[in-house]
Formats: structure tokens, sequence, C-alpha cells
């Protein structure tokens, strides 16, 4: 398949773009070169220039060049992939709050088609598609990286009669796009990565991981408290003490106050866009004093911030009308108009304030609102641009500086911001169990290091008495843990330390709870984890996941570094029926390893797996067991 990708069959350009304006429908045959192919005439040149990496992944760069003497107005600019015919399957996921990443295939007879129709990206869908050649048994994975309003479109087509292909389109959303590019100007198209896989399972995601490691690479992996889901907005500097003391004794890098510090004069909640500290309530002009404190326990501060969004009723509103738009998906909202340069200048000067002003090292930047209809007919272009000018503005002052991308949860996760944040707050939904869903499921569209791993528990030690009967079978435990089941804990779940601590591995562990709740033997076990990883830190930033198995019995990932020298699979327990489980890691077949004391051969475990029993029957639901081996 990875040669139809970029199709032989013909020399028409329409294999490769789509694209009309003011100039009429793009026609005329491409010219190749080494990695780039083109259409080139009179009034525009359509370029797209690739490469394939050693892992045969493809990274795909278009562009539209207006090379005439006179504005042209575009209104359509895709990138386009032609396959042989055949019986197809596509796979997509739907994303929304608390409902991220929900993947599925189906059968594509006509078309399948995914879009992004805000400026949260992942409001949705999630820019990210697969087919699946049921014939050939194997696919390829593409996804984009938008910097707009976007597009992924898969179809049947007919062809000489009664033949088919499958055209794939990606690109920049036709809906209300009506660009207009000046004499010289160069308009970059959404980039696209892609590659072929074999395993429909996880879409072999491990390529994705290792060229985004490879080129991407997590500058940190940091241990975060944040304290939204302690008391979400109800915070002081007295509630907010204690919780800093113990999260310095646990280990924890940065102390992130979240929403609920700001409103100058008033509630919060009418107050979004005026980034003041309140002085009459929450942290009651004591915020300054918090973060030094933070800083005297060996942590950095952090505080959360939205500069997307604003009230009418904000000062920053009254004060600056023309540096807003109106909303239109939720017209209760103004949204900051970054492709105004007066505009995003006046709010980066806010933020670096905030950040000198206490000493801010991490910023948890969220996006609470959709924003859907681009006045100016550009596919929010210039807005994104001046989005990504504002994020780099804050990084040249404070090169060190953390920035954690949220959109109430992971309305803003995929590739791109991938590359300008280092991660993501993936869910407000803190079950672990859901978690771990979405978490497998974003693998397929992200590297692990990239997705946030929040902790959120309570100790319930008050009902030891209830518990007590059953220490036999407890290890001799009569705590329990319990974690929110969801956004605001509402519902509540029962959670073991080795889920938890499995569900830790790769990538930046969070802690969002009262700290004060937790007994005094859960945080010494979170405090073992904690070292464990920061000890383990540089190994666990290179990593590449592979999802084994995924049944209503088990969820089985496997980490691994390039050359397979140390393998962990970790088997996540959900009501299984076995004492046993059988596991056939990702090896290398010509080197031996260990394992329990033994030395196998990998092509051993290949072909037979791995045998991992379980001690006790009546303890398997919901835990994690993990399996290692190393070279040697």
């Amino acid at each position: 398949m990875i040669k139809s990708a970029f199709y032989a069959g013909e020399d028409n350009a329409k294999c490769y773009f789509s694209c009309y304006g003011s100039f009429g429908d793009m026609q005329g045959k491409f010219s190749r070169s080494d990695g780039e192919i083109s259409l080139k005439n009179e009034k525009y040149t359509l370029k797209s220039i690739f490469v394939e990496d050693e892992n045969r992944v493809i990274t795909r760069q278009d562009s539209f060049e207006n090379t005439s003497g006179e504005s042209l107005d575009v209104r359509r600019l895709k990138s386009r992939f032609v396959f042989e015919g055949g019986e197809y399957s596509v796979y997509t996921q739907f994303n929304t709050w608390q409902n991220e990443s929900r993947g599925a295939w189906q059968p594509l007879n006509t078309a399948v088609c995914i879009s992004g129709a805000s400026t949260r990206v992942t409001q949705d869908a999630a820019p990210f598609v697969a087919i699946w050649n049921e014939q050939a048994k194997r696919g390829f994975a593409f996804h984009l990286l938008p910097a707009s309003l976007w597009e992924i479109k898969v179809t049947r087509i007919g062809n000489n009669s009664k033949h088919t292909k499958i055209l794939v389109e990606l690109g920049i959303s036709d809906y209300n796009f009506n660009l207009s590019v000046a004499p010289g100007e160069r308009v970059e198209m959404p980039k696209i990565i892609a590659y072929e896989f074999e395993n429909r399972l996880d879409t072999d995601c491990h390529k994705l991981h290792k060229y985004m490691n490879s080129r991407y690479p997590r500058k940190r992996m940091p241990i975060i408290y944040n304290s939204w889901m302690s008391r979400f907005d109800d915070i002081s500097y007295e509630k907010l003490l204690p919780q800093a003391k113990i999260a310095a004794e646990l280990g924890v890098e940065y102390f992130v106050i979240d929403a609920g510090w700001f409103g100058d004069g008033a509630p919060w909640s009418e107050s979004v866009g005026d980034w003041v500290e309140n002085k009459s309530s929450a942290m009651a002009g004591r915020m300054a004093e918090l973060a030094d404190l933070v800083r005297s326990l060996g942590m950095k501060f952090g505080l959360w911030i939205e500069p997307q969004r604003a009230l009418p009723t904000s000062k920053a509103a009254q004060e600056h009308p023309e540096f807003y738009l109106q909303g239109d998906a939720e017209p209760e909202f103004l949204f900051l108009n970054f492709a105004s340069d007066s505009a995003r200048e006046w709010i980066t000067e806010k933020v670096l304030k905030l950040i000198d002003q206490y000493g801010i090292e991490f910023i948890k930047d969220d996006y609470n609102a959709d924003l859907c209809f681009d006045k100016n007919f550009g596919g929010f272009l210039n807005y994104h641009k001046g989005y990504e000018k504002y994020l780099l503005a804050l990084r040249e002052k404070h090169p060190n500086i953390y920035i954690s991308c949220c959109g109430s949860g992971g309305e803003r996760m995929e590739l791109r911001n991938a590359t300008l944040f280092d991660s993501f707050w993936p869910s407000d939904n803190e079950s672990p169990y859901t978690q771990l869903r979405i978490y497998k499921d974003t693998l397929l569209r992200l590297p692990p290091q990239c997705f946030e791993r929040w902790i959120t528990v309570h100790s319930a030690n008050e009902n030891e008495t209830v518990y007590a009967p059953f220490v036999k079978y407890n290890g001799g435990e009569k705590e329990r843990l319990i974690a929110s089941g969801d956004a605001i804990w509402h519902n509540v779940v029962g959670v073991q330390h080795s889920f938890l601590f499995g569900f830790a591995t790769a990538g930046p562990v969070a802690f969002s709870c009262d700290l004060t709740k937790i007994s005094e033997s859960s945080l010494n076990k979170f405090k073992e984890n904690i070292a464990f990883v920061k000890k383990n830190r540089d190994y666990l930033t290179k990593l590449s996941a592979y999802i084994l198995a995924d049944t209503d019995s088990e969820t089985v990932i496997e980490y691994a570094d390039d050359d397979f020298e140390r393998v962990t699979v970790q088997i996540f327990t959900k009501e299984p029926m076995q004492s046993a489980f059988y596991v056939y890691p990702k090896v290398d077949s010509n080197a031996d390893y260990i394992f329990d004391g033994k030395r196998i051969p990998g092509e051993d475990i290949i072909k037979y797996g791995i045998k991992k029993s379980t001690d006790d029957l009546l303890d398997n639901w919901h835990e994690m067991i993990e399996i290692v081996i190393e070279k040697g």
C-alpha cells in the first residue's frame, strides 16, 4: 500500500491535490522530482514536499503559492492520496468533553467524512483516520496537523465504469472558506504524517511514537499537583497550605493553582478575561505569598489561565472591545482575536507580567468554548498563526516554562499542539478506568509522554471496621482507596495502587485531590512511585507503546525503547476469569532475555509468549500485573 500512497498510475495532478477558486478548477499534469510533486502554471504553484524515514513514516507538507500579479481567491485546499479499489474499513475517533478519543471502525461503502468545526481543533472529531484493506489485511494511518478548521474525507469513487479507487482527502475545511491570497503569497496546508500498518488493533502506533520522540522529544516529564479536583474553585491560602506541604513531601515538582484565583473585585465566573488576582476572596491577595512558600518547599509555582476567552462583563472586554470577536456557537462569550497583532501583543504582555509577578514556571492553558465561524473566510488560519506566535513569545522570554494544554479536557489534544505544548490535560473525567480507555485510544495518535496521568483519590480509611473482616484476602489492608468516577466526584470507584502505578508509566505523573485525605500508608506508596519515575525518567521519556490486547477481561500495553533492551508489559485486568495471562511482547528476535531469573531466546518469546500467573484468584479485578524482561 505504501507505494500506492504516491499514486503512479496517472500523471494527473488531481491524484495529489484538490484546489479551486477564482482561477477556476485546478487542472494539469504534475511534475515529479526527488521528494517533490508540483503543478505549476502562470497563476499558481501547488507543491508537495514529502520525506520517508527509516520506519517508512511519510511526512508530507503541501503548499499553494500565488505566482500571478493579482490576488487570487482560494475556496478549496486539500491534499490527496489515491489507493486501488477493494473492500475497505475506516477508523475514526469522536472527541468531546468526557468522551475523548472514542474510536470505531466502519465499512467504507460510499464515503466517511470527519471535521473539526471550531478553533478548538479536536472538538467533535480527532484529525486522524485509518483505512484497512480487508483483502490485503493491511492499512494506512493518516495524521493531520491542523492549524485551521479542518476536514478529512475517505471516498470510494468510480473509475473506468465498474472499477473503483479509494480517495483520501485531508486539509482545510471548505466550510466558509474563501481565502484571498496576495501576489507572491504562499499558504502552507496542514502537515500530514502517514504510514502503513499491519496491526489493526493499534495501527502500529509505535511508528508515530518513534517519529515524535525523535523529532519533538519531551524535554520534561514532571510530577505535578493541581488544585482543581481537590476543592474546585474553593481555594484560599489556608486551604492550599497543607496541600503544598504534603505535595513537597511526596516529591511533587510543580504546584499549580487552577481556576478561581482571578476576578478584579467580582466573582471569577463573571470575570473571565481579567487575569488579575481577586483581592477580596479566593487567594485574597496572598498568592505571591503562597508562590514563595511553594518555592521554599522545593517546588515550582504554576497557574491556570484561559487567554482565548472573555465574558462581556470583564473589564478587559469593556476596555478593549476591539480585541475580541463575538462568539457564534456560544454567543455569551467573547474570543480574543489572535489574528490581530495588537490583541496578541496585549495578551502576551498581560501574561508575561503575571509570570514575572508570581514567578510562574508552569501554565495550564485552558480553552472552554467554541468559536466556529471565521468572518474573514480564512478557516482561522491567521488565528492559529497568531496563537502560535503568542506561545513562542512566552517561551522566548521564559524558555524553561512548562505549558500544559487543556480545552475542557482533551478538545485540543492533537499532534500539532503536541509540538507547541509540553503535555495535555486529557480529560476532566478522572475515573482511572475511563482515563485508561481514553489513554489507550489516544495512543493511536499521540506518544505516551504527551498524556498527563491524573491521580484523583481519597482514602476510605474511615470505613476500616467495614473492611476489617476481609483483611485475610487483602494482605492485611483495612484501607480502601476510592477515586473520582467522573469530572465532579458525583460518582466514586474503588482503585488499587497497582492500577494507578501502571497507569502513571511513561507520562507526566499528576495529582489533583485533597492530599490531607490520603492515608500515610498510601502517601508512602505514592512517594515510592514518584521516586521510581524520577530515577527512570530518562528511560521513560524515550519509550514507544504497543497495544497487545484489549478485551472485556484485559487491556495489555507494552512499553519498549527502540532497541528493545528493556520491555515492560502491563496487564490491566477488568473482570478476568483466569488465574494466568499469556502475552506475546514485541522483542528483538536475535537477542536473549531474562525473565523470572531465566534466559529465554527472543524468538521463543515471539513464538510461545510469556505466561504470567497470579497469586490470588480473589484479587485480580482492576489490578495491574507487570512483566519486565531485559536483554541478557
